[in-house]
């Protein structure tokens, strides 16, 4: 049996599954490298998000995903609001008269007593309690604000520091300052040293050298004289109370001041929070976290103009009901938790949005719905706009990077070529030079000037690297900076001023003229996209015109991927809601069709795989490996370029300093994760504008930090260039010789080779 090949299994079905698996699974890599990469996060969020807690942390981690999932294609799954989602407050009102104006308040307050919990809260009370004839609100404020310290330095140290601080209060704050600032900071003390700090603060005399060194360096490290005073005045304090410095009762004081805000203090807060107990307590109200958000929940129905009766009580059981019956209303995670269709409730609805839009036509939808039970299926078309407005120019410089793979070339100055790019494209576009182009023709000089300076930065490094055997990460590195300082250089330059606007306030190119700015999708005539699936219809007819005289039923599958072309171009201008979807996604269309043509199709593509797989035999079949190097590294740098000029004509309008910021980079992690394969590079490109769309979601909704998706992004980086360890735990096959091959990952062989 030849190497590498596999025996069919008999009998067992788990024998069957397994061998199918094994057949299947190698070109589903990339998407186990995702799935792993989120699976091994969900540990972090239990560690930042839930400190430990593994149910909490689950519950965090799909609260994330979900975020991702609705930040990243505008999908949500929601709950119908019903009179059950406000039955606590009604329970609550009850038995506790209760007006929308309190609503707002009595939610934190009830979120705090949850937070704190019940127990914790009966506690602080009872200390509030035993010491209120000795410390007023004020004073025990006062006493916690000081125990941290007093405990951090210790009550016996600061007892023993007494009389130097007295002297050094006495001695005027400028001057203890020039002493503990001069000698706090110091290793060690010389006997000069003791005797010029004796000459002005006499109790140093009573201490040992690094007793006084030691008390010095507190005091230094406290700010001054004054704060080690006023704690020895909290201490004596808590001496005349009996209450231990280290003790429970002083930890609860110290809680308690944290407490305060503004001009409530710490015993007014927990007073209150006592209050508030006492009313659960009597009303039978036992969830916390349940009543604070139907508080919420009911404030939003206020502020909506669901409800209207001042008393809640009252609004709640004669006005939540029939306004329910009349509207469709879904409850939302976050701070805006209704969504409301007013006057319909058929099974799905359309939300249209009527703001900057005079004329009812020209309204956009905002959110589509289907009920579900009782729960909506949501769809926001805003959102997928911005995850495809974000996954254009990755999917672009991805393909300039896999270009270059391919070829065994490791282009990793994308990054500079984008700012080339970039520069070339905004000077097109503000420069009055070009202001004589007509129409739609100066978007297109626009583009042509971004592929130029991509192709001509990229041409450096590729005739280095044909040349000279300069290495290519080296060469694209170094030119990186280059380009980065060399915009940096034309766009801060102010006497005289190169490329800078004179009129921004920060450091900017002028703004590129209408006619260099890409058309909005929802700018575009409908009747466009039926021209455009005609005209594809037309040529798959005429590219299979004998084989459909043979066979008309042929003609079914062209027709389709004409409806399914018509249909998507209508879908993404009905999505294109916030006009931020641009026709650059039909560039990128055409971009990833040319690369794959190049790569397949022509004898061009052929060098270019064969250079990259082996240059030695390449150059014994007579190619040329020098151009074929070179030509790699300008198409490579073209796309990059292509990928900086449709940002600037599309998205920002002028260029700025860092304004792609580490985006050809990103296009190195695209480019892996697609296996350098064109048509993949669509789907990896989608991911990674899904993950930096949904960003905003995620922190939004779990309060985790950004940097939560950047560890999603290493972790799939890491999981894409080591595979190995993928297949180990999804038991996916070792990669054979003609899958490596096919995935263009051949980067050069060596340095200077």
């Amino acid at each position: 049996m030849a190497e590498g090949t596999m025996q069919r299994p008999g009998g067992s079905v788990l024998s069957s599954i397994g061998y199918s698996w094994r057949r299947i699974s190698p070109r589903f890599v990339p998407v186990l490298a995702v799935l792993s990469a989120m699976i091994l996060t969900i540990p972090f969020m239990m560690i930042t998000g839930a400190r430990g807690d593994i149910g909490r942390g689950l519950n965090i981690a799909l609260t994330a995903y979900a975020a991702f999932i609705e930040g990243a294609t505008g999908v949500a799954v929601n709950s119908l609001v019903t009179t059950a989602d406000t039955a606590a407050v009604v329970t609550f009102a009850e038995t506790n008269p209760l007006t929308n104006r309190d609503l707002r308040l009595l939610a934190r307050s009830v979120t705090r007593l949850s937070q704190l919990g019940a127990d914790t809260v009966a506690r602080y009370a009872s200390v509030i309690d035993t010491y209120a004839d000795d410390l007023d609100a004020a004073a025990l404020d006062a006493l916690g604000q000081r125990i941290e310290g007093i405990q951090e330095v210790g009550p016996d140290t600061l007892r023993a520091m007494q009389p130097l601080t007295e002297d050094l209060v006495e001695l005027g704050s400028s001057s203890a300052a020039a002493i503990f600032r001069t000698y706090g900071v110091s290793d060690t003390l010389t006997d000069e040293d003791v005797a010029a700090i004796v000459a002005q603060v006499p109790a140093a005399a009573s201490y040992g050298m690094g007793d006084l060194l030691a008390y010095l360096s507190i005091t230094n490290q406290r700010g001054s004289a004054v704060t080690i005073s006023r704690m020895l005045e909290q201490l004596d304090v808590l001496d005349q109370l009996g209450i231990d410095p280290m003790g429970g009762e002083a930890d609860d004081i110290a809680e308690i001041s944290k407490l305060a805000e503004g001009s409530r203090t710490g015993s007014d807060y927990i007073n209150d929070l006592r209050g508030i107990d006492d009313q659960l307590l009597a009303s039978g109200v036992v969830d916390e976290n349940e009543l604070s958000r139907q508080l919420s929940l009911v404030n939003a129905m206020y502020e909506r103009g669901v409800l209207t009766n001042p008393d809640v009580h009252t609004a709640l059981t004669t006005e939540l009901e029939p306004y329910l019956a009349a509207n469709t209303v879904v409850y939302r995670p976050g701070n805006q938790p209704l969504l409301i269709h007013e006057a319909h409730t058929e099974q799905a609805g359309i939300i249209w949005s009527t703001q900057n839009t005079p004329e009812t036509e020209d309204d956009k939808p905002d959110t589509a719905y289907l009920r579900v039970g009782g729960s909506a299926i949501l769809f926001f078309p805003y959102q997928l706009e911005r995850t495809i407005v974000r996954a254009i120019p990755f999917i672009i410089a991805g393909l300039a990077v896999a270009l270059g793979f391919k070829a065994g070339l490791f282009n990793i100055g994308a990054e500079g070529q984008l700012y080339l790019g970039g520069l070339l494209a905004v000077f097109v576009g503000y420069s009055p030079l070009f202001d004589f182009l007509p129409g739609f023709t100066r978007v297109i000089v626009v583009l042509v000037a971004g592929i130029l300076g991509g192709a001509l930065w990229g041409a450096i490094p590729g005739l280095l690297k044909a040349y000279t055997g300069a290495h290519e990460v080296i060469n694209t590195i170094m030119m990186n900076y280059i380009a980065l300082r060399l915009t940096d250089w034309l766009i801060n330059s102010s006497d005289p001023y190169i490329m800078r606007d004179p009129s921004a306030t920060n450091p900017a190119t002028p703004n590129v003229h209408p006619n260099a700015i890409l058309p909005r999708l929802d700018d575009i005539a409908s009747w466009w996209f039926v021209v455009v699936a005609v005209v594809f219809f037309a040529l798959q007819i005429y590219r299979h015109r004998e084989a459909i005289q043979r066979n008309l039923l042929l003609v079914i599958r062209p027709a389709l991927r004409a409806l399914l072309i018509l249909a998507a171009g209508l879908f993404l201008q009905w999505i294109t809601v916030r006009d931020s979807l641009h026709l650059g996604i039909g560039v990128m269309i055409l971009a990833v069709m040319f690369i794959d043509w190049l790569l397949v199709k022509t004898t061009t593509g052929f060098e270019l795989r064969t250079v990259g797989i082996n240059p030695d035999a390449a150059k014994y079949a007579g190619m040329n490996v020098k151009w074929n190097l070179v030509l790699a590294m300008m198409l490579s740098g073209g796309l990059a370029g292509l990928a900086g000029a449709i940002e600037i004509s599309s998205v920002q309008f002028n260029m700025k300093p860092a304004f792609f910021a580490g985006l050809g980079f990103d296009a190195i992690a695209v480019a892996l994760l697609a296996r350098s394969n064109p048509r993949n590079m669509i789907y990896a490109g989608l991911l990674w504008g899904a993950l930096v769309s949904a960003q905003g979601v995620i922190q939004i909704r779990t309060d985790i930090s950004n940097d939560l998706v950047r560890i999603i992004q290493a972790l799939i980086i890491m999981f894409i260039a080591a595979d190995a360890i993928v297949r180990f735990l999804w038991r996916v096959p070792a990669a054979s010789e003609e899958e490596k091959q096919s995935t263009g990952a051949t980067f050069s062989k060596g340095w200077g080779g």
